[in-house]
C-alpha cells in the first residue's frame, strides 16, 4: 500500500469537500478517491470522514490528520523539488488567511516579490475579514490585526500600523483643522471595523485625550471602502495608514491633526503550533517583519 498516495487523494478530498473535483483534480476517478479514503481509514483504524445524505465532514481525528498529512506531503515535494535543482530551497505549498484591505494594499506586493524570489513556492491567500478557523480550514499561518483574544494558537508580533484621520482637500479647504475642536460636528464615515463606542472617537497629546463628538454620515465595514468614501468628499474618515496611503500620496486625501495620535494596531502572525511551523512559513515570516518594520 502506497500510503503517501492514499494520503494525498484524502488531503484533496478533505480541501476541496468533493470526491469528484478531487478526482478531477488528479485525474483520477472518483471510485479511487473512494477506495483511497477507505483504505487509509482501514490502515489507521479510524474514522477520517463522516458521511451522511447531505455530503460529508472531517470527524476530529480527520481534522487532525488533515493538517498533519498536509504537511508531511509539502515537506516531501519540497524535498524533492530540492534534489532535482540540486539544493535545498524554499518550495511547496503555503496557505494563508490575511485580512482584505491589508492583503491587498500591503501584503500582495511582498508577496509578489516573495516568489519571484523563491519561484518553487506555491502560495494560497484567502482574503477575508473574518476570523478563520487555521486548524480546520487547513491554514499553514494567519495575519491578524489588532488585540488578539485568548485562544491556543501562537501569536507573534511582527509589526504595528497608526489610525490616521483624513478628509478631501475640498471638505476642509475654508475650515480651521488645527484642534480636535475645529473637528466636532464634520460629518464622519464610521468603520465598524472599529471597536469601542460609535458616537465619538478620542484622540491623544502629551499625554492628555480629546474627545471628537461624532456626526456619522455613513456606516461601512471595510476601511479601503471608508478612505474611498473620504475622497468624494462627503466626510472624514478614520482608517488604518496603509488603507489610505495611496490617496494621501495622489493628494486626494489629507492627514488631519497629524500631531495628535488615534491609536495603533499591532500586527501578529497566528500559527497552530510552534513545533509544527515549517521553515518556508517561519522564512515568510520573518522576510515579512523585515518588510513592513525594515528598522526593527
Amino acid at each position: 500500500m502506497d500510503k503517501l498516495n492514499l494520503m494525498n487523494s484524502f488531503v484533496h478530498v478533505a480541501e476541496l469537500q468533493s470526491y469528484t473535483a478531487a478526482a478531477s483534480k488528479l485525474n483520477k476517478t472518483k471510485a479511487l478517491m473512494s477506495t483511497h479514503v477507505r483504505q487509509l481509514e482501514e490502515a489507521l483504524d479510524v474514522r477520517l470522514i463522516s458521511r451522511s445524505t447531505r455530503g460529508f465532514t472531517l470527524t476530529e481525528a480527520g481534522q487532525r490528520y488533515y493538517h498533519q498529512a498536509r504537511q508531511i506531503l509539502d515537506e516531501v515535494a519540497a524535498m524533492e523539488i530540492g534534489l532535482r535543482e540540486g539544493e535545498q530551497q524554499m518550495a511547496g505549498r503555503l496557505r494563508l488567511s490575511v485580512p482584505n484591505t491589508f492583503g491587498e494594499e500591503v501584503m500582495m506586493p511582498f508577496i509578489a516579490d516573495f516568489m519571484q524570489r523563491y519561484p518553487a513556492m506555491n502560495i494560497e491567500v484567502e482574503l477575508n475579514d473574518r476570523y478563520v478557523d487555521l486548524i480546520n480550514s487547513g491554514f499553514d499561518l494567519a495575519i491578524r490585526l489588532g488585540q488578539l483574544q485568548d485562544s491556543a494558537m501562537v501569536a507573534r508580533p511582527i509589526g504595528v500600523s497608526y489610525q490616521v484621520l483624513v478628509a478631501a482637500p475640498k471638505l476642509v479647504a475654508d475650515k480651521p483643522t488645527q484642534d480636535p475642536d475645529d473637528i466636532a460636528g464634520l460629518p464622519m464615515i464610521f468603520d465598524t471595523n472599529i471597536r469601542g463606542e460609535r458616537t465619538r472617537w478620542v484622540c491623544h497629546r502629551d499625554d492628555e485625550s480629546f474627545p471628537l463628538d461624532l456626526h456619522i454620515v455613513a456606516y461601512v465595514n471595510s476601511a479601503k471602502a471608508s478612505g474611498l468614501l473620504a475622497r468624494s468628499g462627503i466626510g472624514l474618515a478614520l482608517c488604518p495608514a496603509f488603507a489610505v496611503q495611496s490617496g494621501l500620496d495622489s493628494g486626494e486625501l489629507v492627514e488631519l491633526l497629524p500631531e495628535y495620535q488615534f491609536g495603533k494596531i499591532p500586527i501578529s502572525a497566528v500559527y497552530p503550533n510552534r513545533q509544527q511551523l515549517s521553515a518556508r512559513a517561519r522564512q515568510f515570516i520573518d522576510e515579512f517583519k523585515a518588510y513592513i518594520t525594515p528598522d526593527s
